[in-house]
């Protein structure tokens, strides 16, 4: 994600003596030098900018995470704040200062500590930047993400008085500085699913800084996972704080933003390289259902230009009092609404679509007549259809895959106009030539033709269906889908870019199946191979998928092992012990732990330092558990290595010590995990015991004076670890939200192994009203294009569930006065007395953000808040004409 609102330029303080204020934002690099060379960075300008100018800007300090650590001086702007002061590079009131952590090889969460080398020149390329821009010193203002997270403390910890305030996100850090931190302004935020970083990182050390006599914000966002950042930096509130910092009086503070918000980031500026294909890895079944949740939705997603065009003009002949003359229609436009849609499979490469249309207005621009010593010239005429309701165009289309777009095969079309639904306006003006021909014959003859050709007009109506095939094929993207590949992804960085494209699609008698091929980028696009390499058999053909009513969607779990081989060969499947978000990894890297396991360790003395790395040196592995087991399969690790490094006192370089070969099976279960009556999470879980098997050996060129490796104690504690971790998390948990077809919905109903996918399955919601008072209510229902349903009576305490993709319309009427109000897609509205009384009304069930660090402790549940109750925003009621297709239940 490329933050640079318009190209870099380098820059020196002369230059802006010379600038006048600009309208944009803008991201300039810029080169630090000092004894170790030269170091770059980027800095944020901010819109309105001059350097004439008296006033003083705020400057905020951006720590990235470690993903971003190099020498390039561009990475840290693209992940993190970068992204967001792009999108309001026009509005952000601050400077930005982007160092780069140059350290790519020491231990990951140290990386931006303030006694590092990286952290230290990050303060000195502040100082410089103060010193070359017009800014105000007593507004310096620090944050960071991931490992810039823990850096935020520890510098903020370090120098509590330069900092205006201090915004750590996904951090953590030692409790021992919150008696330094306590004077600082802190705004904190985690992510309550974040597996990479525990949010108990973050809270040990807020109630550190309370407890020592500090007031900090802190901020829990629920559902979010590591990339909290997307969230957090999209938050208006958070930089009106930071200009004004005051301590919290509510130390555990919400949110306005909603963590399902979609925050759309700028484009990518790293440039995609394939540099692996994997075919059918992932599957989708359109079941009938599905297909008629996303008709409802067509009027409203189609292009407004759908049905609007030209075509061809038409020659006609007819016979009058023993004269035969020619006619010529020309200059043929059309218009007209699509109003409603069904889509149906109903036979095998067989879909068809149906096409409500109405005014539908047909103008023939100049009609020409003539005859041997007869002419006459007309002006405009109109026909029109559907003016008394849809008229229905049906096609039916094959879908087909052609060099990796969705593409549709027109096989037949049927239209039949209803007379009493066709109307042909006589012309505007005519112009006659000969004797006996009038302007009134002319007109009345030319409009009773084309009632008379009215099998014409039809046919030319079924002329623009090409047109229109080809601008539904231009919404057949699949740019969406490469999220599905991600919420399987298990590690908890380092999340491959990828990119779907169709490679195969059938259809049936219930519905349509269609398999994907996943092409993901290469990790480091300077060293991607020339072609991409392309691993098969993974997947199934799409007619061997099963077949399911509804939205059936899959994932083969075995392509995590062409990705995570991308790790691997670009080197950065490795983290160390101290890294991994379970403390009970930790003594691996602990030399006087490591030395009852390996003796010789003792040679070096008390003061010897020991680095410890896990190593990925094996792609992941992902086989099912068996045909018992639908929902279970077995996450297989084939070689991971513990690498272990020693360094003496007085060493600079790291000495390889000894290596353990770890293989590890362990079965996962995936699970829907249901928060309330809409939210939905997809939870991969971990069962039984894992078999862990551990060798050893040191290191090949190492010469030890005790042989001696006692491997079970090293299994024990690489045990204790892994059990703890797997205790605390599960394999990979994240909400899912409802699959979105414009105004309908489906939502996550069940998941299943069907092998060699993992499958999740979504249903049509229910969407209910609950009688909470004492009285009966009456009501009625509709449709978007539906009559009123009902009346229907709903007694004290009962509830009315409607199983539909669509919202509804609500009525009710009492006396004299009436209620209409929208209930959205699976939504859960409540009768009640207002809590201020007055008389009942239906009120909209949500679910609030949970923002407080007392929120239950195991991670891997998704417990929903208490509900908060607001009145639904009556709505004016709509033209609506479809079946109002409500299952009701009581």
């Amino acid at each position: 994600v490329s933050p640079v609102a318009q190209p870099a330029e380098k820059t020196t303080s002369a230059e802006h003596a010379q600038r006048t204020p600009i309208s944009s934002g803008r991201f300039i690099d810029r080169v630090f030098r000092d004894a170790e060379g030269e170091h770059k960075y980027v800095v944020f300008v901010p819109a309105g900018y001059d350097q004439q100018d008296a006033k003083r800007w705020p400057v905020i300090l951006f720590l990235h995470g470690a993903g971003e650590r190099g020498r390039d001086g561009r990475k840290q702007t693209t992940i993190g704040l970068g992204p967001i002061v792009k999108l309001r590079a026009k509005t952000f009131p601050f400077f930005v200062v982007f160092p780069q952590c140059e350290d790519e090889s020491s231990h990951v969460l140290g990386g931006w500590l303030a006694e590092s080398p990286d952290a230290r020149r990050a303060l000195r390329i502040l100082d410089a930047v103060i010193k070359d821009f017009r800014i105000d010193p007593h507004q310096q203002i620090l944050t960071g993400w991931s490992m810039g997270g823990y850096g935020t403390w520890s510098l903020a910890a370090a120098h509590p008085k330069r900092w205006h305030a201090a915004v750590p996100v996904a951090g953590g850090g030692e409790i021992q500085w919150a008696r330094t931190l306590k004077a600082v302004p802190i705004w904190a935020f985690h992510g309550a699913e974040d597996a990479a970083i525990r949010p108990e990182a973050s809270r040990k050390m807020i109630e550190a800084v309370r407890a020592a006599g500090g007031r900090p914000r802190y901020t829990e966002v629920p559902g979010a996972g590591h990339d909290v950042w997307k969230i957090v930096y999209n938050t208006d509130e958070l930089y009106q704080w930071m200009l004004n910092p005051r301590p919290a009086e509510q130390t555990n503070v919400p949110l306005a933003v909603r963590p399902g918000e979609k925050v759309v980031l700028p484009e990518e500026s790293e440039p995609f390289v394939p540099a692996v294909e994997i075919p059918n890895a992932v599957f989708v079944r359109l079941g009938n259902d599905a297909l008629e949740a996303l008709a409802y939705s067509v009027p409203l997603q189609v292009p407004e230009d759908l049905l609007t065009g030209s075509v061809e003009d038409f020659h006609d002949y007819t016979t009058t009092q023993g004269r035969t003359f020619s006619i010529d229609f020309t200059d043929i436009t059309y218009s007209g609404q699509l109003t409603q849609a069904r889509v149906k499979a109903y036979a095998k490469d067989r879909l068809n679509i149906q096409l409500g249309l109405e005014n539908v207005q047909l103008t023939i621009g100049a009609t020409y007549v003539t005859g041997r010593a007869h002419a006459a010239a007309a002006g405009p005429i109109t026909v029109w259809i559907g003016h008394q309701g849809p008229v229905w165009l049906s096609f039916d289309v094959r879908p087909y895959v052609e060099k990796r777009r969705l593409r549709l095969e027109l096989l037949s079309t049927e239209f039949e106009i209803p007379w009493e639904n066709f109307y042909v306006a006589g012309p505007t003006g005519v112009s006659v030539r000969g004797f006996g021909m009038t302007r009134s014959k002319v007109a009345d003859g030319l409009v009773e033709g084309l009632y008379g050709n009215k099998s014409r007009i039809e046919e030319q109506v079924k002329s623009i269906v090409p047109a229109v095939l080809e601008k539904l094929e231009e919404k057949l993207e699949l740019a969406e889908a490469a999220d599905l590949v991600q919420r399987f992804w298990p590690l908890p960085v380092y999340k491959p870019r990828v990119r779907l494209w169709p490679s195969e699609v059938v259809v049936d008698d219930s519905g349509v199946s269609l398999t994907l091929g996943v092409t993901a980028a290469a990790v480091k696009p300077e060293k991607a191979p020339k072609r991409p390499r392309v691993d098969t058999g993974l997947g199934r053909s799409a007619a061997s998928l099963p077949k399911a009513v509804a939205l059936k969607v899959g994932v083969a779990p075995g392509l995590l092992g062409p990705l995570t081989n991308l790790l691997i060969e670009s080197d950065v499947a490795r983290i160390h012990v101290k890294d991994i978000p379970e403390p009970k990894f930790a003594p691996l890297a602990d030399p006087n732990v490591l030395a009852d396991a390996l003796p010789d360790l003792k040679r070096f003395g008390k003061d010897v330092e020991v680095w410890s790395e896990l190593v990925l040196a094996e792609p992941l592995g992902v086989r099912s558990a068996g045909d018992a087991d639908r929902d279970r399969f077995t996450f297989v690790l084939p070689k991971l290595l513990l690498s272990v490094a020693v360094r003496r006192p007085g060493q600079k370089a790291w000495e390889p010590y000894a290596e353990f070969t770890v293989t590890i099976a362990q079965a996962a279960e995936s699970q829907v995990v249901r928060a309330d009556w809409q939210r939905r999470a997809l939870r991969l879980a971990w069962v039984e015991e894992p078999q862990i098997h551990v060798t050893g050996r040191f290191a090949p060129r190492y010469t030890p004076k005790d042989s001696r490796i006692d491997v079970d104690r090293i299994r024990h504690l690489f045990e204790e670890g892994w059990h703890a971790w797997t205790a605390q998390v599960p394999f990979s948990q994240t909400e899912v939200p409802d699959v979105e077809f414009g105004v309908c919905k489906l939502r996550l109903e069940d998941t299943s192994w069907v092998d060699p996918y993992l499958s999740v399955d979504f249903v049509v919601p229910t969407t209910r009203i609950t009688n909470s008072t004492n009285v009966a209510v009456t009501y009625q229902v509709k449709g978007p294009y539906g009559t009123w349903g009902g009346p229907y009576v709903l007694t004290p305490g009962k509830t009315h569930s409607f199983q539909v993709a669509y919202p509804l319309t609500y009525r009710r009427i009492t006396g004299t006065t009436s209620e209409l109000y929208t209930l959205p897609v699976g939504s859960t509205s409540e009768f009640r007395t207002a809590e201020g009384g007055g008389a009942p009304a239906l009120f909209l069930i949500e679910q609030p953000l949970q923002s407080d660090a007392s929120q239950p402790k195991n991670p891997q549940r998704l417990t929903g808040p208490q509900a908060k109750q607001r009145s639904i925003t009556p709505q004016r009621a709509g033209r609506s004409q479809m079946q109002s297709a409500a299952r009701r239940s009581s």
